[in-house]
């Protein structure tokens, strides 16, 4: 189980937080990953690069440690996506 501060920490030390946003998905989370709370579940989710919600990559977790996990995955993969150069 992963909490808010070791995310902060795994985020930081792997250079992820370019690709974060915690909050909902608003106009500026172009190509994020985006971890909130919205009541009593937590959501993660996936922007394009019209910071439009990808439909398939929302995810709701009743525990926050669920989705601190789960917005990782998202992250890593995100960055090796876009960093990887043949």
């Amino acid at each position: 189980m992963i909490g808010p501060t070791h995310f902060e920490q795994i985020v930081e030390a792997e250079r992820l937080g370019k690709y974060l946003h915690v909050g909902v998905p608003d106009g500026t989370t172009s190509n994020k990953v985006c971890v909130f709370q919205d009541g009593t579940r937590w959501v993660t989710v996936s922007t394009d690069e019209r910071a439009s919600i990808i439909d398939k990559t929302l995810r709701t977790f009743e525990d926050e440690s669920e989705a601190l996990e789960d917005a990782l995955e998202a992250l890593r993969f995100g960055r090796d996506l876009i960093e990887y150069r043949p």
